[in-house]
């Protein structure tokens, strides 16, 4: 069974006669069940959770987390000043304190923001949380050499300078960040950001002791302020969570098996078939089951009463250099949105359970996300834009894709025959992976070759419009530029900074939605796909849900039907 997905024994453990046995296990046969509601509620605790991953988590440093399963993981051990609720749907967007006693309290004009801790909350080894350790937490996770992996945005957005913890050991001379006392943390920003909770949410706010910090060797055991610490942990290999015995229950968190077991690097195809007999209850990575299996399941009833297709967050797009001829000449641009055939980019990617035809910029987890369609695919108008352009005729460009993505690039061949349909001779150019940011991710690079079309995906740490578009629009960089249309927009830039200005969230997502659509209106932002993934839980799986933050189930409300794995096992 192992080193493929093991369909027959798939089916029987979900109790369908396919393979000769009886069928024992009545199920509700709907797809996709997990995203909109919790499948199995369960408040019973016990029990063993095991997950596996195919290669290792870059780091399990609360303080150097990158990866979206990275901090879904880290909730296990790592209580940031606020959280997410935990929901399936819209309701897991909402923020809710966690550290903290409330959620952020704003002042000066939103350029200050003081959270006050809850009493009570300790260590692993039962030492009081204090306010200086979120301080400190802060400290090195944003302004050290060593922690690199995770968002510098705390950085970003906090007043003052400072050299960091390991250069500069006196916190005093860390002035973006006070504690008036062992109970308050308060926040000083350089400008009015009332999306601010938003960033206390991360893992970067979990408490660190000053003491404790043993730098990059901090991941093989931070200190735990969540339901599980570490009783194992070898890097590269898996570890192990057990019960924080001087953890108390709180609202964000079910933490309902005894202990959860992590085992890395295994091969996809082997983790698909452990996943298939009921060895292993979740894909820790939460990035899908492989294609072939991906088919037997979507192929038998049963089985696809048990997967999911959550929206991951992860937008697929093109950028229209703003900066190669012609691509300089809106008219230009706009041609190519209209020309775009949605269909076949879906289909290259791997049709309907891979993603949804993307019309916006913004997905739809995140605030301001609006459906609309300014390019519906319409070949008569992109013609016209090609006239208004000064390119009748059509022209020639050249388009860039990373190599290692055979998403990517069967998705440039679908752009290219369409755009072929109004002249465009759009010539694909496939780029090292590891060299993109010096290459597709470089300006002088992309004018230097005619790079006028480049494909790339986007995602966002948190999910509101403003962390989505202020990358892809802010700052041209000489490398690993995030602004690859090169767009300079001050009506774009306008509603981003009236929006972090604005105190009320309805009010603030609208002007997240007016930027989405103010980026397309410069024609620059082709949409390609918003990423679907699908998901396989087995029997043995009880209280799951997908978390729409983090686009993979919730590891910390994720519990166990003792009598499914019995039957799974045999």
């Amino acid at each position: 069974m192992r080193g493929r997905f093991a369909a027959c024994a798939v089916l029987v453990v979900l109790g369908t006669a396919a393979c000769g046995g009886p069928a024992t296990v009545r199920l509700d046969t709907s797809f996709d069940q997990a995203s909109s509601r919790v499948v199995y509620p369960s408040t019973v605790r016990g029990g063993t959770l095991r997950l596996a991953v195919t290669d290792a988590p870059v780091s399990l440093d609360p303080g150097d987390v990158g990866l979206a399963y990275e901090a879904d993981l880290a909730r296990l051990y790592a209580r940031s000043l606020v959280t997410y609720a935990a929901a399936p749907g819209s309701a897991g967007l909402r923020l809710v304190p966690d550290l903290a006693e409330s959620l952020g309290r704003p002042s000066d004009g939103g350029r200050t923001w003081t959270y006050r801790l809850r009493p009570g909350i300790t260590y692993e080894d039962g030492t009081p949380v204090r306010a200086r350790d979120v301080k400190y937490a802060v400290a090195r996770s944003s302004y050290t050499a060593q922690l690199t992996h995770g968002p510098r945005d705390l950085r970003e957005a906090l007043a003052g300078r400072y050299w960091g913890p390991y250069l500069d050991r006196d916190l005093d001379h860390f002035t973006g960040v006070t504690t008036p006392d062992d109970h308050t943390v308060v926040f000083h920003l350089k400008r009015p950001d009332y999306d601010f909770d938003q960033l206390a949410a991360g893992p970067q706010t979990a408490p660190v002791p000053q003491a404790k910090d043993t730098r990059t060797d901090y991941e093989k055991h931070p200190m735990s302020t969540g339901p599980y610490q570490f009783a194992r942990h070898d890097v590269g290999k898996g570890f192990t969570l057990v019960r924080n015995p001087h953890w108390h229950d709180d609202p964000n968190r079910a933490a309902l098996p005894d202990r959860i077991e992590v085992t890395e690097k295994v091969a996809a195809a082997d983790l698909d078939a452990r996943l298939g007999s009921g060895v292993l209850d979740a894909d820790l990575a939460g990035a899908g089951v492989q294609p072939a299996t991906r088919t037997t399941i979507l192929g038998a009833p049963a089985a696809k009463a048990r997967a999911d297709d959550p929206t991951t967050g992860l937008a697929h797009y093109a950028a229209l250099s703003t900066r190669v001829r012609p691509f300089d000449n809106v008219h230009c641009r706009r041609a190519v949105q209209y020309a775009v055939d949605r269909t076949a980019v879906q289909r290259a990617y791997g049709g309907p359970t891979a993603g949804v035809p993307a019309t916006g910029v913004l997905p739809p987890t995140v605030t301001g996300y609006q459906a609309a369609d300014p390019y519906p695919r319409d070949l008569a108008r992109a013609r016209q834009e090609l006239a208004a352009c000064g390119r009748p005729s059509g022209f020639t460009t050249g388009l860039a894709v990373r190599g290692d993505r055979p998403g990517d690039v069967a998705a440039a061949q679908a752009l290219r025959q369409a755009l072929a349909g109004i002249g465009v001779d759009a010539r694909v150019t496939a780029l090292s992976a590891f060299q993109w940011g010096s290459t597709a991710g470089s300006p002088a690079y992309v004018h230097r070759h005619g790079l006028g079309v480049l494909i790339d995906s986007w995602a966002t740490n948190r999910p509101t419009g403003y962390a989505f578009l202020r990358p892809l629009t802010g700052a041209v960089a000489k490398v690993n530029n995030p602004n690859l249309m090169e767009l300079r927009d001050a009506r774009v830039n306008r509603f981003l900074a009236l929006g972090a200005r604005t105190p009320d969230p309805t009010r603030r997502a609208q002007r997240w939605t007016e930027a989405d659509r103010a980026v397309m209106a410069t024609g620059a932002f082709v949409p390609l796909l918003t990423e679907k993934t699908v998901l396989y839980r087995p029997p043995a799986l009880a209280n799951a849900y997908v978390h729409p933050v983090y686009g993979m189930y919730d590891y910390a409300a994720l519990g166990l039907r003792s009598k499914a794995r019995t039957s799974a096992s045999h």
